[in-house]
């Protein structure tokens, strides 16, 4: 999905009413999101605009960085930070225009093809906003805020919008997969931009982009803790659609993400058929889901008709009351799935998910070699189309 935190538009003025009455609604988003950020450091909070705008998704990611504001800022608005920021960027040539916005013309070397364009940086009092004028995703924006953070550090909030169909064929074809294949796409490069710019901020000096080296081990417990989703903080954003936990192990690496819908059925209704793997057809890319009895509740055999990768594997019930699977054979041996439910006047279903993205083939490998952020931007990806899928079959349903 190429290295996305460039692909963005210039947020309108907000001179009439109207306009007036979007930018009082996004404030009030950005200041959910600072509240419901978790305070660890290491659980980075997700919304997807559901439904989605076709040919322009939009999605926020909030963090929090050990950087100031004014460090982050830097990052952003300075082009000799680019060649480190972004790993793949093969051009970067800034120009200025008379009196406007500084102009980059830029490249990026992608597994399987280039992208290019060019984008303009505009300078903000409260932080950076990236506008994405010629070129692939063309028009699109990242709207980049930054806060002091009481407990030290910044936050860091990024809101994009993007039409990601106009790039590559091969990212066409991934969205093709999904109903929610746009602001899945945009959600996963969103999220790589923002991590991407926390960590230039935190190393400043670094020669080269800062990532994680380390080979990615699978985690030794369940993460992230989904109890957050459904606390009240994060009712005005459960509004707005879709909203996901990440969770980064200590050497940036995932840990695991989290999603949560919400399911016009009750509780028991709903367990009752999430804990059937056949619920999990669902899930856009799988095509057979055969049910095998185990000591702990079923599993499941299942196989995927995804081109270029392979998900074939077998699940295994975990023991306990909570609806847990482990894959205990097949090329991403140790992933993890479950459920959580919480009931109420709706039920609130949160997906948890260790997908192992960088065991399904030789094509993922590539891509998360050319940037690891992507193994939790595309982990981020498939929780939400896998959650979005089932919402939509139990609708059906």
């Amino acid at each position: 999905m190429g290295r996305a935190w460039i692909f963005a538009i210039v947020l309108a003025p907000f001179s009439s009413p109207t306009a007036r009455a979007a930018g009082d609604d996004d404030a009030r988003v950005y200041a959910a999101l600072i509240a419901a950020l978790p305070a660890d450091g290491a659980t980075d909070l997700v919304v997807i605009a559901q439904p989605s705008a076709p040919d322009a998704p939009r999605a926020w990611s909030a963090t929090r960085v050990a950087a100031s504001p004014a460090a982050i800022k830097d990052v952003l608005l300075d082009p000799a930070h680019y060649g480190a920021l972004i790993p793949s960027l093969v051009e970067s040539q800034l120009e200025r225009s008379n009196g406007g916005a500084p102009i980059v013309d830029w490249e990026l070397e992608v597994p399987l093809f280039n992208l290019s364009g060019r984008m303009a940086l505009h300078n903000r009092p409260d932080g950076v906003t990236i506008e994405l004028f010629e070129g692939d995703f063309a028009p699109g924006r990242l709207a980049f805020t930054v806060a002091p953070d009481a407990r030290g550090g910044s936050t860091l909030v990024v809101d994009a919008v993007m039409d990601v169909k106009r790039s590559s064929w091969l990212l066409r074809r991934i969205i093709k997969r999904s109903p929610v294949g746009e602001p899945a796409a945009l959600t996963a490069a969103a999220y790589v931009a923002l991590r991407a710019v926390a960590l230039r901020a935190e190393h400043p000096k670094a020669r080269d982009a800062w990532r994680p080296h380390v080979s990615s081990a699978v985690p030794a417990g369940w993460l992230p803790d989904p109890r957050p989703l459904a606390g009240e903080l994060l009712a005005p954003l459960r509004a707005r659609g879709v909203v996901a936990l990440v969770a980064r192990a200590r050497d940036e690496h995932l840990a695991g993400v989290a999603a949560a819908i919400t399911l016009a059925a009750p509780a028991p209704a709903v367990e009752a058929r999430l804990r059937d793997p056949r619920s999990w057809l669902a899930f856009p890319g799988l095509a057979k889901v055969r049910v095998r009895p185990g000591p702990n509740g079923p599993g499941a055999e299942v196989q995927d008709d995804l081109p270029l990768v392979d998900c074939d594997a077998t699940w295994t019930a975990e023991a306990g009351p909570a609806l847990r699977w482990v894959a205990t054979a097949g090329a991403t041996h140790g992933a993890r799935l479950g459920w959580d439910l919480y009931p109420g006047a709706s039920t609130m279903a949160v997906l948890t998910l260790y997908p192992r993205i960088e065991a399904t083939g030789s094509i993922a490998r590539r891509f998360i070699a050319a940037e690891p952020l992507l193994e939790e931007g595309l982990s981020l990806a498939v929780a939400f189309v896998d959650a979005a899928g089932i919402k939509a079959a139990l609708v059906t349903h």
